[in-house]
This record gives C-alpha cells, sequence and structure tokens, in this order.
C-alpha cells in the first residue's frame, strides 16, 4: 500500500419500535410506506454524496447496512423493507438465537426471523444477563447505537415502560448525538429529531430537541453532515495531504534521540533512523489481536483490516513527525547558542574572525532554514493530527471485539467537523458489525485489559519516567551553567580588584564566559519549556494511574458484561481526553521565527 487507506463508503441505518400488540396490522400497514420512504431517501442521498466525494473513498461499491435486533413487529418489518431498497442486514441478538426465539409470539414471526437471519450479511448473539431480558434487550440496543449512524424509530412516542425499550433507546441515541428519523405509529410526519441542528439543545429532552419535517431535501442535508469530508477549505486540504502520504522510511532528523542518548536516557536504537514497512510492522504489532481474534474460542469475529491499516499508517507517520518536529526545537535552540558563542569566540581568536564570522552566518541561517522547512512541511501540524488520529483509531479494535461498545467522542469537540474526526468515524463506519456468539465475556475481558490497556499502561508510565529523567537533566544542566556564569563573573570582580592587570590581559575570555555560558543555559532551559517536559510527565503518571484503576476493574468485573463495556469506552475516553489536553498543550509551540 503505498498511500493510506481511503475509507470504504457506507451508510449505517439502526432501527427501533414496538412489538405486537402495540404495533398491529393496522400500524404496520400504515407506517410500511413511510418507512419504504425514508430508507430509499437515505440510500438515494448516500449514492449522490458519494457519486460527489467519490475521491475520498476507497474503490469497493458503496455499503448501505441497517443494524437491526430482528425482533418481532417493527424490525422484522423495516428489515424486509430495507433488504428491498438494497441494504445488507447486520443482526444483533440480544440472546442467542433459540433463547430469543422464546419471546415471539407467534410462528409466523418464528418464521420470518429465521428467513431475515438466514438473509442477514452478519449476525453477532449477545449472552444472556443475569440481570434478565430487558438488560440483554437494553445492551443489543446500545449496540445498534454504537454501528448506526442514524436511528428510524417506528415509535407511538408515549415515555418509556423500562430500559431496553423503544423510548429509552430513543433517549440514548439523542443523548450520543444520532439523528432519529421518527416515524410515528397515529400516521402523522414523520420528522427527524438531532442535535446536530442545535448544538445548545437540551439533550435529555426528546420535545425540546431540534426537529425538520423529513423529506427528501432533509435526507441529503442529513446524509451530507453524516458522511461527506469537513467541507472547510482547510480541512480538506489536511485530508488531501494524509491520503496523500506516502511512507517515510528515513528518518533523518535526529537532533532529539542524540539529545536523549547523550543525556543517558534513551539509547540510540536502528528505529531512530530508519523504520520499517508500515504494513508489516503493524501486522507484528498488531499480531496476538489478530490471533485472539481468528481463533474465536470466545466466539466473536470482528473485521479489523480497515481499522489496522489505518491505524498503521496514522501511528507511523505521527512518529517520522514527531521525531522532525522536536528534532527541529532542539537543532534552533543549540543553533541559537552556537551562533552567540560564534560571536564571542572572535573576541578569543581575532585571528579567526572572519571565519567565525562566516559560521555565525551559517548558523543563523540553518536556524532560519530550519524553521522554514518545518513549516512548509507542517512537522507540528501533521504529528499532533496523525497522533491524534492513531489513538483514536487504536481502542477501535476492543470495541469491535466486544461487538457493544462505541468510540468516544473527543471531548471540547470544536463547532466545525475536523478532517481527523471525519476520517476515523468513516473507518469505524466500514468496518461494520462483528459476526458471532460471544460465549466467553471474561476471556473477552482479561484479553482486552492485557493487550489493549496494559501496553498504554506501561507506555505511560515509561513516558513519565523518561519525562521527567529528561526535564530534571536538562534543569540540572542549565542551573550548572548559569552558575558557571556566575562564577566567572565573580572572579572576574575579584581579580579586577585583586590582579587587574591579569584580567585585563584575559578580558576576552570572561566576557566570552560571562554571555557565551547564559545563552547555553537558555538554550537548554528553552527545549525544556518548549518540550513541556514536566507536564507531560506529569500528565502521563495521571493517565498511568487511571489506567491501572480500569485494568483492576476488568480483571474483577469480567463476567459483567454491560460493566465490561462501560470500562473499556471509559478506559478509551480516559486515553482520548489525555491526547486532548496534550494536544492543548502543543497546539502553540510551532516552529517559528523570532
Amino acid at each position: 500500500m503505498s498511500h493510506p487507506p481511503r475509507p470504504g463508503f457506507g451508510l449505517a441505518v439502526g432501527i427501533t419500535g414496538h412489538r405486537p400488540p402495540l404495533l398491529d396490522a393496522a400500524a404496520a400497514e400504515r407506517a410500511a410506506p413511510r418507512l419504504r420512504e425514508a430508507l430509499v431517501a437515505l440510500a438515494e442521498a448516500a449514492a449522490r454524496i458519494h457519486a460527489a466525494e467519490a475521491r475520498y473513498f476507497a474503490d469497493a461499491p458503496p455499503s448501505l447496512r441497517f443494524v437491526t435486533p430482528l425482533a418481532e413487529g417493527a424490525d422484522q418489518l423495516a428489515a424486509e423493507l430495507a433488504l428491498a431498497a438494497g441494504y445488507r442486514v447486520e443482526a444483533v441478538l440480544p440472546l442467542p438465537r433459540d433463547d430469543y426465539r422464546r419471546d415471539f409470539t407467534d410462528n409466523a414471526s418464528d418464521n420470518a426471523f429465521d428467513a431475515l437471519l438466514d438473509r442477514a450479511g452478519c449476525a453477532l448473539e449477545l449472552p444472556a444477563l443475569p440481570a434478565g431480558r430487558p438488560a440483554s434487550y437494553a445492551l443489543a440496543g446500545r449496540a445498534v447505537l454504537a454501528h448506526s449512524d442514524v436511528l428510524v424509530a417506528l415509535w407511538d412516542g408515549a415515555p418509556g415502560r423500562g430500559i431496553g425499550g423503544t423510548a429509552d433507546l430513543v433517549a440514548r441515541a439523542l443523548r450520543q448525538g444520532l439523528p432519529v428519523i421518527h416515524v410515528p405509529l397515529d400516521g402523522g410526519a414523520t420528522v427527524i429529531r438531532w442535535a446536530g441542528y442545535d448544538p445548545l439543545a437540551n439533550p435529555d429532552s426528546f420535545d425540546q430537541m431540534p426537529a425538520r419535517t423529513f423529506d427528501p431535501a432533509a435526507a441529503d442535508a442529513l446524509v451530507v453532515q453524516l458522511l461527506a469530508p469537513p467541507a472547510a477549505p482547510v480541512e480538506r486540504a489536511c485530508l488531501d495531504r494524509f491520503l496523500g502520504e506516502t511512507e517515510r522510511r528515513v528518518r533523518a532528523r535526529v537532533e532529539y534521540p542524540a539529545l536523549l542518548a547523550v543525556l543517558g536516557i534513551k539509547r540510540l536504537r536502528r528505529a531512530t533512523f530508519r523504520s520499517g514497512p508500515y504494513d508489516a510492522d503493524t501486522r507484528r504489532e498488531w499480531e496476538r489481536f489478530r490471533t485472539f481474534c481468528r481463533d474465536g474460542a470466545h466466539g466473536v469475529r470482528p473485521r479489523l483490516d480497515s481499522i489496522e491499516a489505518a491505524y498503521g499508517w496514522s501511528d507511523r507517520l505521527a512518529q517520522h513527525f514527531a521525531q522532525s518536529y522536536r528534532s527541529g526545537h532542539v537543532l534552533n535552540f543549540l543553533l541559537g547558542a552556537a551562533a552567540v558563542l560564534l560571536a564571542l569566540s572572535g573576541l578569543l581568536f581575532k585571528e579567526l574572525k572572519f571565519w567565525l564570522a562566516l559560521c555565525e552566518l551559517a548558523a543563523v541561517a540553518g536556524f532560519v532554514l530550519n524553521t522554514r522547512v518545518g513549516i512548509a512541511r507542517e512537522w507540528h501540524r501533521r504529528w499532533l493530527d496523525y497522533r491524534q488520529l492513531a489513538e483514536r483509531l487504536r481502542p477501535m479494535r476492543s470495541l469491535k471485539l466486544l461487538g457493544v461498545g462505541r468510540p468516544a467522542v473527543r471531548p471540547g469537540a470544536e463547532r466545525e467537523p475536523r478532517w481527523l474526526d471525519w476520517y476515523a468515524a468513516a473507518v469505524w463506519r466500514a468496518s461494520g458489525c462483528a459476526s458471532g456468539c460471544l460465549s466467553d465475556r471474561r476471556a473477552v475481558a482479561a484479553f482486552i485489559a492485557e493487550e489493549e490497556l496494559c501496553p498504554q499502561l506501561a507506555y505511560h508510565r515509561a513516558a513519565a519516567h523518561q519525562l521527567h529523567l529528561l526535564d530534571h537533566r536538562l534543569h540540572r544542566i542549565g542551573m550548572w551553567l548559569f552558575l558557571a556564569s556566575l562564577l566567572s563573573c565573580l572572579v572576574f570582580l575579584v581579580g579586577y580588584v585583586a590582579a587587574h592587570a591579569w584580567v585585563r590581559a584575559n578580558a576576552g575570555v570572561f566576557v566570552a564566559l560571562s554571555a557565551g555560558l547564559p545563552a547555553l543555559g537558555a538554550a537548554i532551559f528553552g527545549i525544556r519549556v518548549q518540550g513541556d517536559f514536566g507536564a507531560s510527565a506529569a500528565r502521563s503518571s495521571a493517565t498511568a494511574a487511571d489506567l491501572a484503576r480500569y485494568v483492576d476493574a476488568l480483571e474483577a468485573n469480567g463476567d459483567d458484561l454491560p460493566r465490561v463495556v462501560d470500562l473499556v469506552e471509559g478506559a478509551a475516553a480516559t486515553m482520548l481526553a489525555d491526547l486532548s489536553d496534550w494536544r492543548q498543550a502543543y497546539e502553540r509551540r510551532q516552529l517559528e521565527l523570532p
């Protein structure tokens, strides 16, 4: 693969609705044309978006997915209509299928369930929960929302009758920011309710949620907001640049890792100078995860290829540009100090003054060139964007393995969508639902703790230690340089009184020391402040402590699937919050000319 993967194009529609007797034959007959109209309008809008934005998506045909528990009533009615409209049905069953059949009221529903399940593209069977059937239905509803872009609700609008029901799922969807297409049972107008129409709306109040009458124009506008890349030119330019990236195998900028090696913090390795092929390196990194999913002893088989490929590219590119950006800062401060030292050296070596001035000019020119190249190549922005994208993609594999969880929403999201938010959502969408019957939830919980959280926990602990050590050693070096400068000034003052002739004869040396040592100290201090190593160490320590609590909780609650889902989602949100804090800290620390 010569460039980062373009995500597959798709639209995922979820369903919730009433069963008999609330949805009787007459209500179903009234609702069917409006359900068909909504599904067809969404599919046609998606086709238009794909035609207009095809260059941002993979060459595969567009995918229309319909996510449903296939319960009798609204689910089965809508699934038949979705298949006729060209959707692929992805079933998420709240119970193992044979147990689930016990909840159907007649043979017709049972037969329809079997026929639809046979035609489904995949089926995920969740285990029966000790808390009872309502809890199982609520968990299946969470899975429907996790894998849907929009929820269609065939609903009478009445308050909820308990967890896992239609009203409960509609309320959860609105809180999560999903648009809900409400098809009333009484034949009233179909409307779209969505917080996206008014970000200040109260997500806990259905009546206060902004609504639009559903028609082809409203469907078009909705699908554009859900599926199209951000319209802002700057975001399009960033997305184009990412999709056009090539492998950065050679890492010529090694100033930062060299600094770590000189300070005895981290030794230089082959990866410092050259990375391996992106796909091969990522495959090795994800091999244990792939093996666990492939063996299938736990019963679930997620599709991870697109997530793995997208993560591999964003992670490796982030590593490259992080090293380039940090090395650029180190070089700039050292060149600034070198320029001062070279200027002062002219006082000591007057016969070399021309050559020293030439070297000083080269140092200043190197500073300017390094900064200009860093700005032009966007080392700073590409590092921040690609690292944030990689860390949004990484937890998706665990959430797909559970079959229920959804990616964390980045806190403090900008009003205008970012390209990386769109790309991450598109990769998640293209992966679809997992399939299989989750038979060993404790094994899944333990594996996620061991393979997803523990490596991140170890990373943050190691990062906290290294960054604290780097901050401490740079601080000590800077202090020693300033103390040496102070000592030079004291020797000059004492010598000026006690050995005036000697001081005058060596005045150039004292000037060079009193000005050169602070210049070096300022460079060290600048590297330390610009790198924000102390604060970064504190953030990593806090994140490590939070992740350790999540690991312990997963080990203690492995049999409680809803709790496991909450914990994995919570851990992903914690890592994303840490990433958001990190980005804010570095957002304004660009390479720039003074």
